[in-house]
């Protein structure tokens, strides 16, 4: 550059100034991009360790409800397969009786043998005890598995409460991403740059150039 007015040694001054301006700019402004660049990778690492925390806390969580549904559906099976056999058996049964007790009562209109009666019905009364026993068991079993320790709703309510009680760790992890990202984002003019027109000015050398700056502004 040549400036009127200055003499060799103003513009060797100037030029060596503005070297080791342009020079610590672009130092700063290099250490800047590999600061960001490594807070960038950091970041990223934050945002697979979200990711990676979400996957794990959700299939660790999808595992116990799978669990559970799976307990709830095998004990509600075997009760109800295991009732409705017993049922059938028991209505079979009740069929059989009822037909001994019409024989009993045609043998009875025959010889009046009373004594025989009783005793077909001290048997009969004695089969329908033994049913209503099974029948009994057969309630409680149908009671558990109406009353389970745990049902199909509350065990996907457990569910969902977990996941929301991990989402607050997401959460936290998410917020410390956006918060990253906004300490990385500089709009501020940079410090350097005003150091730079501080000294041009102090130097007195802005005034080369303030009519072309005027008109310009114009």
């Amino acid at each position: 550059m040549v400036f009127r007015g200055f003499g060799a040694s103003a513009k060797v001054l100037y030029t060596w100034h503005l070297s080791v301006a342009e020079g610590t700019l672009v130092m700063t402004m290099s250490r800047s991009f590999k600061s960001a660049k490594s807070a960038i990778k950091d970041t990223n690492s934050l945002v697979d360790s979200l990711s990676e925390t979400v996957k794990n806390d959700f299939k660790k969580n999808l595992g116990s409800l799978e669990d559970a549904l799976s307990q709830r559906m095998n004990e509600a099976e075997k009760a109800i397969l295991e009732s409705s056999k017993a049922r059938e058996a028991m209505v079979a049964g009740i069929g059989s009786m009822k037909k001994a007790v019409e024989k009993a009562q045609r043998r009875f209109s025959k010889n009046n043998n009373l004594e025989e009666l009783k005793s077909t019905m001290v048997e009969l009364f004695a089969d329908i005890n033994r049913l209503k026993t099974a029948n009994e068991k057969i309630s409680s079993d149908i009671s558990l598995v109406l009353h389970p320790n745990m049902s199909a709703v509350e065990a996907v309510e457990r569910f969902a409460s977990d996941l929301q009680r991990f989402a607050g760790t997401w959460e936290r992890i998410a917020r410390d991403i956006d918060q990253s990202i906004t300490d990385l984002c500089d709009d501020q003019t940079p410090s350097e740059l005003i150091d730079l027109e501080n000294y041009i000015s102090s130097q007195g050398f802005d005034k080369l150039v303030a009519d072309r700056l005027n008109v310009e502004s114009e």
